[in-house]
């Protein structure tokens, strides 16, 4: 039996299937005697407290190991549990109307979700798994009950069959004993997914009821690229599927892959590393990267009691630069929070849509202080490497001008301290708005790169959430809309005479390789997790494909009618296309 899903986190793995329980604790329907409430408040309010030690524990591991995607979605569930709405409709349930706390805690849950499903249809579905899970996590608390993941370690090789993860479940797996994931909901840029592929765990989501009728002990291939679960395999398949270990073992056992990965490349663009932290600087140097096309800052500023200082900044900022040669670009992106990385030091109000409201360089000219400081850390570092800055969520000439307004005072106030850093310094544009696309050809006249962020994007494109299972579709990096933009970009940076790389999940999309070729683009920067891979496929067909049909393949989608003509174009002229794998390194 073959169950089809949507491809969450790439790779290929095989085990026994292990059904894990959808978590819907028993419905407590007591009510509190007048005496008992004062000590019930104080039940609740100590499960709080305890469930936000376990999630702060749980996100300062995830940021000690460099897993930043992660600790942001921790994040938010921390935020969850100071937010008044939710456990401040919880506790007035509890005096006022007597509810025990898990009776006040399912019923304010209700009602959140209520107003959410009303306010914010097009994110309801994942921020309602973040107020879920939270809510589960007390409700555990209360009964002294353990999570649906404890338990199972010390057994190798299991595919996980679930109804859904939850992002808090989702971080405790493990590798060495998770093969891979099996889900019945879910789309592929839900937490969960983004949790599987930065650990490195195949999965394939939004299978449907059909999947629950696996039992326990089945044998299950689960390939988290093609989007397959096969119950049962034939004897064949398993064959094939030990030939793609072995290849990937070869690809990722070292010194043979990488060390000639820049002379493969020699005259081809850039593949660089998204990373999070300085461990994961290390790590992409050492996998050969040709430098950083995105840093992310954020980490700095999460599970803390205060904002980082310039000198705590500036430190982390060298500290990166080291791992690589003085040379080596390091594109570092400033705090980019708001919309799905609320940052609570902030104590901004509440926005209908954060998607749409406070988000990057937003939020960063209001607070110039926090800025400044940053910028004055980065300047700093910038003495001693290769420093490129990139600002987010940059939407007009006005923003853009403001921005580089706040970073020629900056630099004038280190010189006027006499503190070195360097005057040249590159300042580049993410581009991820649409407005910004449109305008691509004047921001290219004042910027000195470009970065292009497709995860937000597509979504403002289409106007799909990616956090949205039924519009996946409309989310794929294949839509003529998208590939306009992107090639509008590409096609002013280059007649700004500047570059431009891309450092969202499109970039290491197969089918996406020959039209990113075709248009001119500069560099592709990928997670550690696929740098050898993607490594290995770009210059692999690369070689095999002639620059006058990749220009003449990258036109020809343009006037495509939807991403499945675009996918069966590049697949019907670019045949090994099909056959390509990214395959995450371990």
């Amino acid at each position: 039996m073959q169950l089809k899903g949507i491809p969450a986190s790439a790779g290929v793995a095989w085990g026994r299937a292990l059904q894990i329980p959808a978590s819907s604790p028993q419905r407590d329907t007591r009510t509190i005697a007048p005496p008992h409430v004062a000590a019930e408040l104080n039940r609740f309010d100590a499960a709080v407290d305890q469930s936000g030690l376990a999630l702060a524990f749980i996100q300062q591991s995830l940021l000690a190991e460099g897993r930043m995607e992660e600790a942001e979605i921790i994040e938010i569930q921390l935020f969850l549990l100071r937010d008044r709405e939710l456990v401040g409709k919880a506790r007035d349930k509890i005096s006022r109307l007597r509810y025990s706390s898990q009776t006040a805690l399912e019923e304010a849950m209700a009602e959140v979700l209520h107003a959410l499903r009303l306010l914010d249809p097009a994110s309801f579905r994942e921020r309602a798994l973040d107020i879920e899970d939270v809510v589960h996590r007390i409700i555990r608390v209360l009964r002294g009950e353990k999570g649906v993941l404890e338990g199972i370690e010390g057994v190798e090789s299991l595919v996980l069959i679930c109804d859904n993860l939850s992002p808090s479940e989702a971080v405790l797996l493990n590798p060495q004993t998770i093969a891979g994931v099996a889900v019945v909901r879910g789309s592929a840029t839900s937490h969960f997914a983004i949790i599987a592929r930065s650990i490195g765990i195949p999965a394939v989501v939004g299978i449907g009821q059909s999947l629950q009728d696996i039992r326990d002990g089945q044998l299950v291939l689960l390939n988290g690229t093609s989007g397959t679960v096969t119950v049962d395999p034939a004897e064949g398949l398993l064959e094939e599927f030990e030939q793609t270990q072995s290849e990937a073992y070869v690809l990722q056992s070292g010194v043979p892959l990488r060390m000639p990965l820049r002379t493969m490349r020699e005259g081809r663009p850039l593949l660089m590393s998204n990373i999070s932290s300085v461990s994961e600087a290390v790590t992409a140097q050492s996998r050969g990267a040709d430098g950083v096309g995105l840093f992310r800052t954020e980490f700095l500023f999460l599970g803390r009691d205060d904002f980082p200082s310039e000198d705590e900044q500036f430190e982390t900022y060298r500290a990166i630069i080291s791992a690589f040669d003085a040379e080596t670009p390091i594109v570092i992106r400033t705090m980019d929070v708001g919309g799905d990385k609320p940052l609570a030091l902030l104590r901004m109000e509440e926005e209908d849509n954060p998607f749409l409201g406070n988000r990057g360089m937003r939020i960063s000219l209001k607070r110039p202080d926090l800025l400044r400081a940053q910028l004055r850390a980065l300047l700093r570092a910038s003495a001693y490497g290769n420093i490129k800055l990139l600002f987010p969520m940059i939407s007009t000439l006005g923003e853009w001008r403001r921005t580089k307004a706040v970073v020629e005072e900056t630099k004038a106030a280190l010189a006027r301290s006499g503190i070195a850093f360097n005057r040249n310094v590159e300042t580049g544009i993410m581009i991820e708005v649409p407005s910004a696309a449109m305008i691509a050809d004047r921001l290219a006249q004042e910027a000195d790169f470009f970065s292009i962020g497709t995860n937000d994007l597509i979504q403002y494109t289409m106007a799909a959430s990616r956090n949205s299972p039924s519009l996946e579709e409309l989310h794929d990096p294949l839509q003529p809309a998208v590939l306009r933009l992107i090639h509008r970009v590409i096609r002013s940076a280059h007649d700004g005479n500047i570059k431009v790389s891309m450092c969202g999940e499109m970039a290491g999309e197969m089918a996406a390789f020959p039209l990113l070729l075709g248009m001119g683009l500069d560099a592709f920067s990928v997670s550690n997790d696929a740098l050898s891979s993607v490594g290995r496929q770009l210059s692999l067909q690369s070689e095999r494909w002639d620059k006058y049909d990749l220009r003449q393949a990258a036109e020809a989608v343009l006037n495509l009618d939807d991403a499945t003509d675009v996918r069966q174009y590049v697949e019907s002229r670019f045949p090994e296309i099909r056959k390509a794998t990214i395959i995450p390194d371990s």
